[in-house]
């Protein structure tokens, strides 16, 4: 593994230098980090990425979605990336990817993420409206800290529907610090505010209809009462584009890659090797 800054972005590059590369973007408030157990198993040779303002990326002052996606783009071409794995809100900025796609990209792969549109945010209890402000108290709202590390090992653990296991340690451990005896998340709140509002101003319907590479989305059926509401969401996206493929993962949470590295990344090595 070698780590580097490329176009202001830092990144853990693994495996084979002379081989196509795919492109790690992790979800919000986690660095590249996050891919620790799967990127080799992904691909013969993968980026991870730390978005600005996480890890050791600097922040964009007054980012947007373009400025982050001009920064993705940047990466692909500077580092020979042929495909792209985006989870969650990171899936949100591989569909920008995917509609304008650089040369020389083949797939995009979107791990549940990237299709929930205003409405559904709304149900899912989350901002419709991506105002800053109302965005800003939902992200004081939903923070969370813990007493020790064990603590939140064992919560989180919980919260993703697995027992502790290295892949959540590492979880924890990319996205959280200790700060004055408490274990809080690593990222600044406005980055989290920043990164939150620049992609939910994006409509996600005409961007769904504008991808222009073969995209899976891997859609995640854990707890059964989001994914309800989920459902329509993601049924719409994939109907926007001939070229999205849908795979319902109906036993697996919102981080598959944690919850079960091993079967996840073989799904998504498999389709990308078939594609790129």
């Amino acid at each position: 593994m070698t780590r580097s800054l490329v176009g202001g972005v830092s990144i853990d590059e693994r495996g084979d230098p002379s081989s196509p590369g795919v492109l790690l973007w992790p979800g919000l408030g986690a660095t590249g980090g996050y891919f620790s157990l799967v990127a080799e198993r992904l691909a013969p040779r993968t980026v991870a990425a730390d978005p600005p303002g996480t890890g050791s990326s600097p922040a964009i002052e007054n980012c947007t979605f373009e400025q982050m996606v001009s920064a993705a783009v940047g990466l692909i071409g500077a580092l020979g990336c042929q495909a792209m794995v985006g989870h969650s809100l990171g899936a949100d900025l591989a569909v920008g990817v995917a509609t304008d796609p650089p040369p020389g990209l083949g797939a995009v792969v979107l791990v549940d993420g990237g299709y929930v549109d205003a409405k559904t945010r709304g149900e899912l209890g989350m901002p419709s409206v991506a105002e800053r402000e109302t965005v800003a108290q939902f992200v004081q709202q939903n923070a969370t800290s813990f007493a020790d590390w064990e603590t939140a090992y064992r919560e989180l653990a919980e919260v993703l529907g697995t027992d502790v296991t290295a892949a959540v340690e590492a979880f924890v451990r990319d996205e959280y610090e200790e700060v004055d005896s408490e274990i809080r998340s690593a990222v600044r709140e406005e980055i989290l505010v920043d990164h939150l509002v620049a992609t939910w101003r994006v409509n996600i319907a005409e961007r769904a209809a504008k991808i222009a590479v073969p995209t899976l989305l891997i859609a995640c059926g854990e707890p059964a009462e989001l994914a309800t509401i989920k459902r329509s969401a993601w049924e719409r996206f994939a109907a926007a584009s001939r070229l999205v493929d849908v795979y319902v993962a109906e036993g697996w949470g919102h981080n598959p890659f944690v919850q079960d590295p091993e079967s996840s990344s073989q799904l998504v090595a498999d389709w990308l090797r078939a594609r790129v």
